[in-house]
């Protein structure tokens, strides 16, 4: 493909007229280290897995090799994807009084600290010391103050679903907490 601009590129891969659109998603798969695939990029054409297997066939490469490369590139994004990412939750032992229902589900948010891709494969014990990193941070962010939600009292570090480390406004450690969690199912008749 050296030698070939981008253009003709995606001309080869069945782009009639490359837009600019187009051009800017082949600039940014060559650019990324997963190429694209951990992007969820989608055109009329091609869904990323699609857009790089045709990219590979112009590169040379032939289907099943191309599509045992591209799975091997998708498992470690697919493992990501279906973690289940630990979090901070700020408690502030809040009790509504006549604070409007709409103004709480729109600050809800701000009740939710969250990590870095990856965070979750670390061990608990760094985990929990990067939980109270980011809790220090954002008491000096905040000054110990939510918002409508009011004085923070502490946060609870949430590894998996059901179970919480308490920890203080300082980082600390404090306790432990299991408690039940909703799931949500449609059903179709």
């Amino acid at each position: 493909m050296k030698g070939k601009s981008h253009t003709a590129i995606l001309k080869a891969m069945g782009y009639r007229n490359p837009t600019p659109a187009n051009i800017k998603r082949l600039e940014n798969v060559l650019a990324s280290k997963h190429l694209g695939l951990e992007g969820g990029g989608f055109d009329l054409k091609y869904s990323s897995a699609e857009f790089l297997l045709a990219l590979s066939k112009v590169a040379g490469l032939k289907g099943q090799e191309a599509r045992q490369r591209i799975s091997h590139l998708e498992h470690p994004l697919s493992e990501e994807w279906h973690a289940y990412k630990p979090y901070l939750w700020v408690d502030t032992n809040f009790k509504r009084t006549t604070q409007p229902i709409f103004a709480l589900a729109a600050c809800e948010s701000f009740r939710h600290l969250f990590f870095p891709k990856g965070f979750w494969r670390l061990p608990l014990e760094q985990q929990l010391a990067k939980a109270g990193e980011k809790i220090r941070e954002h008491m000096l962010e905040t000054t110990g103050t939510l918002g409508v939600w009011g004085k923070i009292e502490s946060y609870w570090f949430i590894p998996a679903p059901g179970h919480a480390y308490v920890l203080s406004t300082e980082g600390d450690l404090i306790g432990e907490k299991h408690f039940a969690t909703c799931k949500q199912q449609l059903a179709v008749d």
